[in-house]
């Protein structure tokens, strides 16, 4: 039996926030208050063949003009194309990303072709929607990255227009992402809000938002991979994303997701994995020049109480991400992924190549600097 859990439904900047149990099958009136008339639902094929897409197609109806089910980890330029196409060819007013940061991230990267300019109020002619069913936060962000897979590189952009209108939480149909996709997606949240307590982008209340959701995510994260199936689990897991999306959506990111963008273009290895290999490295590194954000992590982690001897307060939060890791059953290691360790210096100089340093609270003088965080990493 669903539990009673309050429907929430508000707005943030450009995007229509959604969020209780069964709020998927109202699609079709979400959708057509936004002024829709032609959905084109992008998704993967697991999703797509599987309950999560039957519930859509039956609630979208005759709103539904096409589905694209072949979205691929960090978006390779090619499937973005392909579905700017045909939503041009179906002539779609809304792309919706159904899924993770892949499909979503799909649906953002073929609403930025679809656009006439630069200037996002001329170039909404096809919106984005969004019905995310793990914590990847993408469906609250003007952020889409796309990967150029021959050259082995990820670009990412942030334009207003395709952040999404709708972005539509539905706990019933998150039962169904599996413990190892619900884990990494859930450390990439966590992340998100860890980098919103430091960044130099950060506001007051930013940094507020950053530590609610970081709570709710240590707190509900382990017991959603035990209960997959527990919709009020979900329900909390999307509370904590939702934070952490929109701490991403304001304060941008810094050193660690500089590191998984690269690593994740390169490799393509799942994002989220890397953001739990990555984060406790990035953490370490960081935090001795945080101590707010320090303090605010102890306090979430519940290691406030002082390092233990020989430990400093940054290396205990650090250490307590580690377990929460491992605990989730994660890879711990970039070698798990099979990133070779030749390679990293190589990683290490294209990080310097990102506009996210200059968020980051540790200035970053070299890329041995970062090189040593791959390193502890592997």
């Amino acid at each position: 039996m669903t539990p009673a859990l309050p429907l929430v439904d508000r707005v943030d900047g450009e995007t229509r926030i959604v969020l209780g149990p069964g709020t998927s099958d109202s699609i079709h009136a979400y959708l057509d208050e936004l002024g829709a008339r032609r959905a084109y639902v992008v998704t993967g094929p697991t999703l797509d063949a599987g309950p999560v897409g039957h519930r859509l197609r039956g609630a979208l109806g005759a709103m539904l003009v096409g589905t694209y089910a072949s979205s691929e980890p960090h978006v390779p330029t090619s499937t973005a194309d392909v579905v700017a196409s045909e939503a041009r060819r179906l002539e779609a007013d809304v792309l919706v990303g159904v899924g993770g940061g892949s499909p979503i991230g799909t649906a953002k990267a073929a609403a930025f072709r679809l656009g006439t300019s630069e200037r996002g109020e001329d170039a909404a002619n096809c919106y984005v929607a969004a019905v995310p069913t793990t914590y990847a936060g993408s469906e609250v962000t003007p952020v889409f990255g796309t990967t150029d897979v021959a050259r082995g590189r990820k670009e990412v952009l942030r334009a207003v227009w395709v952040r999404p209108r709708l972005a539509l939480y539905d706990p019933e149909l998150a039962v169904y992402t599996p413990a190892a996709l619900t884990a990494a997606t859930g450390m990439n949240a966590l992340a998100h809000c860890a980098e919103g307590l430091y960044s130099r982008a950060a506001s007051d209340d930013d940094r507020a938002r950053a530590s609610v959701g970081a709570k709710t995510l240590v707190d509900h994260l382990p017991r959603c991979v035990r209960n997959l199936a527990d919709v009020e689990e979900r329900y909390r897991m999307y509370e904590g994303s939702i934070d952490g999306g929109l701490v991403l959506a304001h304060a941008g990111m810094a050193l660690h997701h500089a590191i998984c963008h690269v690593l994740g273009g390169k490799y393509r290895v799942s994002h989220g994995e890397l953001n739990a290999i990555i984060l406790p490295h990035a953490l370490e590194f960081n935090l001795p020049h945080a101590e707010a954000a320090t303090r605010e992590l102890a306090r979430v982690f519940g290691v406030d109480r002082g390092a233990t001897e020989g430990s400093s307060l940054p290396e205990e939060v650090a250490r307590a991400t580690s377990s929460l890791v491992a605990s989730l059953g994660l890879p711990t290691r970039l070698r798990q992924l099979r990133i070779p360790r030749p390679e990293l210096p190589a990683a290490a100089a294209d990080v310097m190549a990102s506009k996210s340093l200059a968020n980051n609270p540790r200035p970053i003088q070299s890329s041995e600097e970062v090189l040593g965080i791959l390193q502890a990493a592997w």
